[in-house]
């Protein structure tokens, strides 16, 4: 049971852009809020089951992650209406596939061998 709450997230978020995109006469205003209320409520549902632990340096860097997660979410609303969910979701998972290990890499030291740096690169690459 414990591993199907770890893929609530993925699919939660593999369906939002359809529920998204198919609200009319909404715009990225209303998008964005909902989105977060979303989140928020999530996650203080889990913060209230889990109990994690709390400091002023966790909290601010939540709170900028949160900031550059609103940032690139308005981006991503704004391109649904542009160009649609079917030709935004690919590029978006896409970069995200190629941006996380990176910034993982660069920034938090992962991949700490020289073979684990190839066989990722070659990963990402692939």
């Amino acid at each position: 049971m414990r591993y199907l709450f770890l893929f609530l997230p993925a699919i939660g978020w593999g369906l939002m852009p359809m529920f998204v995109a198919g609200v009319k006469k909404s715009n990225i205003y209303h998008q964005i809020v909902g989105s977060v209320l979303g989140a928020f409520i999530f996650g203080a549902v889990v913060t209230l089951i889990k109990r994690p632990a709390f400091n002023t340096t966790t909290f601010l860097l939540a709170m900028m992650a949160g900031a550059a997660w609103v940032i690139g979410q308005c981006g991503q609303y704004y391109s649904y209406s542009k160009v649609g969910v079917s030709e935004t979701m690919p590029i978006s998972t896409g970069l995200q596939l190629i941006g996380v290990p990176l910034v993982g890499v660069l920034i938090f030291g992962e991949w700490a061998s020289t073979q684990a740096k190839l066989f990722g690169f070659i990963g990402i690459l692939a």
